[in-house]
């Protein structure tokens, strides 16, 4: 059937060109209009009972998502500065996207005289003498509500926090948020060398901008150097043409599916471009390799040349085609969207990429005179010469390969042993970003940004009236403070320990819990703020605990939620339903499905892509010597992870799905043609001589390609994306020696 499939081809060239046109130009037209997203809020596992609670707990308390605009000077308590604070904060309020500012120019303050107390603006008037100012500044740095919250120890950096809406189905409004609130603060760098722009909100919408710069960088480079490496490889024009032509075809029609599927380019599937480009070459790779003067002298007519070499490659290059894709497609198992996105994305990629080099690049090959295009490889000693001394290399010396092999494996699986689960988003930014220095200079001078919220749930109407609820907040928040990594915890507390200070007489002895309910219910009558909204609820039946942490690794973060738990399970019984929520929840959630996913989607490739190897090879010794070029640059790149210290994270948890699908599709040629090879009789050490000879070149050259194609990702902004594609170049090298060196070396330890 094949025979007849590319006989026809290249019988009808004009007509499988015009087919494939009309194929490819509905995609095409569609992939100017690919999207980049404003915001990475895709990266929430679906159907978690933990993203429905934090929902139904932001109904309750409102969004929690802010960030902190910061700045130093020697002394925020002048008179100068504290109106400039004023006026900040007024500004930011008139914002649309803003639900809430809190600064020194708004917070509420507590004063009070024997048996009374008031609630009034802490910054109404800005005092004009310098003894004012400085009771202003005692008053500020002693007010726990206050401190690393809105003014560092030192009274030398101010803090305006700034609440936003939860706006899912708007993802552009942080852009417009940052974009407004820098338009304000510009106009007062005459005042203030530098604002730091710290938290979520900031942090978001910066990892969706540098994506956007990241895939205006990756493309054109792809393309520049997959272009010189034809060039270099092959040394002809007009073939270095055709391949341009085939991989651009591929990777547009490959945009415009992510328009027709309505996905968009996030920091998962920004690999997919360059990665869908590199591997459109490899099946244009072992095409022109076959088109050799060889052929035409014993071929002469062009299409008959033609249709002989899409005949020998066919299969192989069809085999390739569905394991890479198999190998992509496991990733779709994953519960996390951009990574399932990424599976279909990068498996379709594929689909155009055999549909366009057997159905349009032949045509397109046909246009070129034959003597132009059909080079004498073998005369060219450079590659040749190395390709025989790997050979020599091989057949000299294979046992000691092999057991070189065995040690590198086994050291290898030990540091793999090592290797850690975590996110670090923070971490994503190379240390000289903006987001990294703000953040920084936020987290050193105030607090951390990042976010753990403690829901307390009673059962009936003004539960947390009672002191002794009260009581069991108060001690979890104190627990809460000590852990490592907690910068701060607010509760509702807090506000009760104050009021019943200024009732006091501003007595600090009576910052604490009033033992009747009576006096608790009565203080909430003369409170008139609004600040404790965000603390419980109107019925005083649902209470919170809000957390700053500084710590950003989810490894940390789990180590603080575990520290909380273990503290709940030793509690007595309160009658309280206590749960632990925030944005930390889900990040360690989605490290945990990743590795999951990790897990499963590798054994379900490597069953399914072992399977196909068997069954198309038709030997179960071959098909499991298929293995071992295959795992061994898996398992060192894992060992490489645990001896260096990169953990498993978003990006990395890709590489082994990725690595064995792409990684098997050299062994897939080179253990097709060893079959051919012996039956025609042809001795073991024959063979692999031979097979290393003619397909090396071919094998080589992809793999140079794909390193090629990876290793623009070195460009990347982001760290992460950095070290996939390190350690998948990485791989791509490794699999090479694995199917040029260590499989044949193998093969050769016992001549059956």
């Amino acid at each position: 059937m094949t025979k007849s499939i590319f006989d026809s081809v290249t019988k009808h060239p004009i007509l499988f060109l015009i087919a494939s046109l009309a194929f490819a130009l509905p995609f095409i037209a569609f992939s100017p209009f690919v999207k980049t997203v404003n915001n990475v809020d895709y990266f929430t596992l679906e159907d978690d009972p933990d993203v429905e609670f934090y929902d139904r707990f932001k109904e309750i308390f409102g969004n929690d998502e802010f960030f902190v605009i910061a700045f130093e000077q020697p002394d925020i308590f002048t008179k100068k500065n504290l109106n400039l604070i004023k006026d900040i904060t007024k500004e930011l309020e008139n914002i649309e996207e803003v639900r809430d500012v809190i600064s020194l120019a708004n917070a509420d303050d507590i004063e009070g005289g024997p048996d009374y107390f008031e609630v009034k603006k802490f910054l109404k008037d800005v005092p004009e003498n310098k003894d004012e100012l400085e009771r202003l500044k005692r008053e500020a740095i002693n007010n726990p509500l206050y401190v690393k919250n809105l003014i560092s120890p030192d009274a030398r950096t101010a803090a305006i926090v700034v609440f936003t809406y939860d706006r899912p189905d708007d993802e552009d409004y942080r852009k417009r948020l940052i974009a407004r609130t820098r338009r304000i603060l510009e106009h007062y760098h005459k005042d203030v060398e530098k604002f730091y722009l710290a938290g979520w909100t900031t942090t978001n919408m910066s990892l969706s901008q540098y994506m956007k710069r990241d895939i205006a960088k990756f493309i054109p480079i792809t393309y520049v150097l997959i272009a010189l490496t034809v060039l270099a490889v092959f040394r002809n024009l007009r073939l270095t043409l055709l391949a341009v032509a085939n991989i651009s075809a591929c990777m547009a029609s490959t945009m415009g599916l992510f328009v027709l599927s309505g996905i968009t380019l996030n920091n998962v599937t920004v690999i997919v471009p360059p990665l869908v480009m590199a591997l459109a070459l490899c099946d244009t790779v072992h095409i022109f390799s076959h088109m050799e003067k060889r052929v035409l002298d014993k071929i002469p007519d062009k299409r008959q040349a033609l249709a002989h070499v899409l005949k020998k490659v066919a299969l192989p290059c069809f085999l390739t085609t569905v394991t890479t894709a198999i190998g992509f497609l496991s990733l779709s198992v994953s519960k996390i969207p951009p990574i399932k996105e990424f599976a279909w994305m990068a498996s379709a990629g594929m689909v155009f990429e055999f549909i366009y080099s057997f159905f349009l690049l032949p045509p397109l090959i046909l246009f070129f005179s034959p003597e132009k295009i059909y080079k004498d490889y073998q005369a060219r000693r450079g590659l040749t010469n190395a390709l025989g001394s790997i050979n020599r290399l091989v057949q000299r010396h294979h046992r000691v390969i092999a057991v070189s092999s065995c040690i590198i494996v086994l050291a290898a699986c030990l540091f793999a042993t090592r290797i850690k689960t975590e996110t670090n988003l923070i971490e994503y930014f190379k240390s000289s970003s903006p987001v990294r220095t703000s953040l920084d200079f936020v987290e050193k001078r105030l607090s951390g940004v990042g976010s753990i919220d403690i829901s307390l749930k009673a059962k009936e109407v003004d539960a947390f009236k009672e002191p002794a609820n009260l009581q069991v907040i108060d001690g979890l928040q104190r627990y809460i403070k000590s852990l490592k990594g907690v910068d701060v915890a607010t509760s509702f507390v807090d506000f009760i320990k104050d009021m019943n200070e200024s009732f006091h007489n501003e007595d600090h002895r009576y910052y604490r819990i009033p033992k009747k309910r009576d006096m608790v219910s009565q203080y909430l009558l003369l409170y008139d703020s609004d600040d404790i909204e965000d603390f419980i609820n109107d019925g005083y039946d649902h209470a919170r605990i809000a957390v700053r942490i500084s710590e950003h690794s989810t490894a940390g973060q789990e180590r603080i939620i575990r520290g909380i738990q273990s503290f709940l399970a030793d509690m007595e019984p309160t009658g309280l339903d206590i749960q632990i929520t925030g944005r930390a929840v889900q990040d360690i959630n989605t490290i945990d499905a990743l590795v999951k996913g990790q897990v499963y989607s590798l054994s379900l490739a490597a069953g399914i892509i072992g399977v196909i190897m068997f069954l198309v090879l038709k030997s179960v010794a071959i098909g499991c010597l298929s293995f071992i070029p295959n795992l061994f640059p898996i398992i060192l790149n894992f060992g490489i992870m645990g001896a260096v210290g990169i953990p498993l994270n978003d990006a990395t948890a890709l590489i082994a799905a990725v690595a064995l699908g792409i990684a098997v599709d050299d062994t897939i040629h080179f253990l097709s043609e060893y079959k051919i090879k012996r039956t025609q009789g042809l001795s073991m050490n024959k063979s692999l001589e031979l097979v290393i000879l003619t397909k090396g070149r071919a094998i080589i050259t992809s793999s140079l390609i794909l390193c090629i194609g990876f290793a623009v990702l070195n460009l990347s902004s982001f760290v992460p994306i950095i070290i996939f594609g390190m350690l998948t170049a990485f791989i791509m090298i490794t699999a090479v020696m694995g199917d040029m060196i260590i499989l044949p070396s193998v093969m050769l330890l016992k001549k059956k």
